[in-house]
Parts: C-alpha cells; structure tokens; sequence
C-alpha cells in the first residue's frame, strides 16, 4: 500500500468523522429549538389557564394551547426518525413523569429489615485496623 492510498484512506475517514459530527451537531440544535419551544407552549397554556381561571378567559384558549401541545409531543415522537443517534453514542432512556405528562415516580422504598447502617456482620473495623 502505498503512500497515496494511505493519505486517501485518511482523507476518507476524515471525511466521515466530519460528516457524524455535523449531524450530531444539528441533532444538538433541534433538541435547544424543541426544548425553546415546548416552553414557549407550556407558558402558552399556563397564560390561557390563568386566563381562564381567574379573569374570566375563554376556556377555547386553553383547549388551543393543549392541541399545540400535543401535537408538539407527536412530532417530538416521530423525529428520533429523522436523526437516529450516532453509532456508539449512549441511549437515553425515557423518564416517566418528565414534562411528557405521565405520572411522577417515586424513590424506591428500602429493602425489608435494611437501616441504611453497614452490617456488623464480618466484624467491626475502625481506621486503626488498616
């Protein structure tokens, strides 16, 4: 091989590297776009709820700013498809009870019998035992 093909063969991946890289780039600039926009939709709706609820606005607010809001989630849903993740970039799983509207979790309650105190079992160590 020679030296030619070496330095092509560089080029080439080069040129994929770059390639990754600005898709990951533009993957990055459309989450802060829908990130920026799903908080202009949820000050929509807190706007058209206050609205409603204590002067006396029109409940048709509200149901518009829950439609822009749905229809937001749904093609937040279908643009993973768009731009899949780049090979070896870590998954991230979807966590319930984030802004997407399902119930909130909660911690895990302890195991039964467990205080949080380390077991004395294998005997009691201090820092003079090292």
């Amino acid at each position: 091989m020679g030296l030619m093909d070496k330095a092509r063969e560089a080029a080439i991946k080069a040129t994929a590297q770059a390639q990754q890289m600005a898709q990951q780039g533009q993957a990055k600039v459309q989450q802060a776009q829908q990130g920026r926009s799903q908080a202009q939709l949820f000050q929509a709706l807190g706007e058209a709820v206050y609205a409603e609820q204590r002067q006396g606005g029109d409940p048709a607010a509200v149901q518009n700013a829950l439609a822009a809001l749905d229809s937001h989630f749904a093609a937040a849903a279908a643009a993973p498809a768009q731009y899949p993740p780049a090979p070896g970039a870590p998954q991230q799983p979807a966590q319930p009870g984030a802004m997407g509207g399902g119930a909130p979790t909660s911690p895990t309650p302890p195991m039964p019998g467990a205080t949080g105190a380390p077991a004395a079992s294998a005997g009691d160590f201090t820092l003079d035992d090292l």
